[in-house]
């Protein structure tokens, strides 16, 4: 069974199937990750982020990402990747994980009516294949795992060109700084662009959206 979120963005109407009941909204995110968690499998995916929230609205409220070529690192339900189809950008939304994929995929033909621009692709931040070079790089609430900081930055070294950027929307945790200092030695500047605060589960949570350029 799977349940139906509505969310209004920049005065857009974004609807999110889900496959969390009502009564999991009852509790924490943090909570309701570790009651589906089994084994090494932590589904990221389940819910949407407060960060995905701040970077749809980031999205939706810029004109630069039009008809461009646009990388998704962690698509999970793929709020993000709704507003990137809003604004008509071709998309390669990635995730670890296949249901998330199936998820995203209905909710992008749910909102935008098609799949013409989108492509829908696993991918293993540990193991990365995809080499072509890409005008944006996104990725909301990525930076979470220490041991996979240099992978992200990996595959940004990898798909992006001194003429691409990627924005990072990020909830402000501490371990984030090393993530930075990472980019720092890799030769990428970058700088917070946007604060936002976003409503979701009763709690207010505040989101940083860094834009990141090789140097």
């Amino acid at each position: 069974m799977v349940y139906l979120l509505e969310f209004e963005i920049s005065n857009k109407k974004i609807l999110i199937e889900s496959p969390l009941s009502p009564d999991d909204y009852q509790g924490s995110l943090d909570d309701v990750i570790q009651r589906y968690s089994s084994d090494d499998k932590i589904p990221f995916w389940i819910d949407v982020w407060p960060s995905a929230i701040a970077l749809a609205e980031f999205i939706l409220e810029s004109d630069e990402f039009s008809n461009k070529k646009v990388l998704e690192l962690g698509c999970g339900l793929g709020l993000t990747t709704v507003a990137l189809g809003f604004k008509k950008a071709i998309i390669t939304a990635t995730d670890y994980e296949t249901m998330a994929l199936h998820f995203a995929r209905r909710n992008y033909i749910k909102n935008i009516g098609n799949e013409e621009n989108v492509k829908f692709v696993i991918l293993d931040w540990r193991s990365p294949w995809i080499l072509k070079k890409f005008d944006f790089i996104i990725g909301a609430d990525i930076i979470y795992e220490r041991n996979l900081f240099k992978n992200i930055v990996d595959i940004l070294k990898d798909t992006m060109t001194i003429h691409s950027t990627c924005y990072i929307a990020d909830p402000g945790r501490p371990m984030s700084s090393e993530f930075f200092e990472i980019l720092k030695r890799e030769n990428f500047d970058f700088q917070i662009v946007s604060k936002r605060e976003v409503s979701y589960r009763n709690l207010q949570t505040g989101v940083f959206i860094y834009r990141i350029k090789k140097s």
